[in-house]
């Protein structure tokens, strides 16, 4: 007859699951507080009343949990961002929604901006480097800003560009609205929804001149 081991029950799938996201939101709140090179997998554990080891488990390595975290950031940003379907054959229409959309997604979720800030403009270690625009979520991100950029080269709309600089033009355009509202809070940004809709006329306009 063989005797059963008595020992800790295996935890569920549903158990588990609130084990790693009680993980990512104690290393969220981490990277924003003390920095990405400045928290280890081991201080992780610890916020998180686990053996050292135990974090491993559930996760390999602190790239692991932030790659986790922007898969999910750039598939939010994604789907919020991607136009209408009826915006199809509109591409100049597409890019100010695109625009309006993105500037409204950083400015609703402050605590996505400050991860960002937290985790891009450190450098990391080689093994665990880990560039937000590698995720897929963020490659359709970007490559719908190229397309509809490309569609109004295409359409004369933007003559004599690239796609590829108008893409950029457009992203840092973006940033720069919503980084200003953040970065300078010290500005009085009365008429808010005016200021991000002549910001993003004006970067428009500019492109349709050669």
């Amino acid at each position: 007859m063989i005797k059963k081991k008595i020992g800790r029950p295996s935890l569920s799938p549903e158990q588990k699951e609130l084990i790693r996201n009680e993980i990512i939101n104690i290393a969220r709140d981490l990277f924003i507080n003390d920095g990405y090179e400045n928290t280890s997998m081991r201080k992780i554990a610890a916020k998180a009343g686990f053996a050292p080891t135990k974090i491993y488990y559930y996760f390999e390595n602190k790239k692991e949990i932030l790659k986790h975290f922007w898969d999910d950031i750039a598939t939010e940003l994604y789907q919020f961002t991607t136009p209408p379907k009826d915006y199809k054959n509109a591409p100049l229409k597409s890019l100010r929604y695109i625009m309006q959309r993105s500037v409204d997604y950083w400015i609703n979720n402050p605590k996505s901006y400050q991860l960002g800030i937290a985790t891009q403009d450190f450098p990391i270690h080689q093994e665990e480097s880990f560039n937000i625009n590698d995720t897929s979520a963020s490659i359709n991100y970007l490559q719908l800003i190229r397309d509809n950029a490309q569609a109004c080269i295409d359409q004369k709309i933007f003559p004599g560009k690239d796609s590829l600089m108008v893409s950029k033009i457009i992203s840092v355009s973006i940033y720069g609205i919503y980084g200003s509202f953040y970065n300078l809070p010290s500005i009085d940004w009365d008429e808010r929804e005016l200021l991000v809709k002549l910001a993003i006329d004006n970067t428009l306009l500019g492109l349709q001149y050669e």
